[in-house]
């Protein structure tokens, strides 16, 4: 099955970013927003039970680290335009907020580097499968047909608009 061009440019975005440094402004604001995530949408107690009840915790934390970061990188750069290299830069969202679930739930260092492995795992094979219908994939909603094009269509019983008058 051939690779599109999509695939390989997120590819090597994955590989270029890993270890990459940016603004330090732009990797809080992210934290930020991922810290009140998992503190108001319940994501510490999820990766709680995770840690307690899955028989490979690493892998389901990474798979819900990246539907985060997913979400977060589209929406940051969207409202903020912030590169979403910062996700997996060094320094950057994912070493900060594997840090903060460290503290808060007591788990070794070593786990994180385990959660760390899954979640670049879990984006390449992303980058690397088949590509989704209509741009369905993991943080991102299907995308309805575009409206046509021209404005709205007359109404009943409205009045066309002046045509070379002036």
């Amino acid at each position: 099955m051939a690779t599109s061009l999509d695939q390989v440019k997120a590819q090597r975005s994955v590989e270029e970013n890993q270890g990459k440094q940016f603004k330090s402004d732009d990797v809080e604001l992210a934290v930020n927003f991922g810290v009140k995530l998992l503190k108001e949408a319940g994501g510490i107690k999820l990766i709680e039970q995770a840690i307690n009840q899955s028989k490979d915790p690493a892998l389901v934390i990474g798979q819900f680290l990246t539907q985060i970061i997913a979400k977060l990188a589209e929406q940051l750069r969207d409202e903020y335009g912030i590169d979403p290299g910062i996700f997996l830069a060094k320094d950057g969202f994912l070493d900060y907020i594997l840090n903060y679930i460290e503290k808060e739930l007591g788990y070794p260092e070593e786990f994180s580097d385990e959660i760390y492995s899954q979640v670049l795992e879990t984006i390449k094979a992303a980058a690397m499968g088949p590509e989704a219908p209509n741009g369905v994939m993991e943080g991102q909603p299907s995308q309805a047909p575009a409206p046509p094009q021209g404005g709205m269509p007359p109404q009943p019983g409205a009045m066309p608009p002046p045509q070379g008058v002036m």
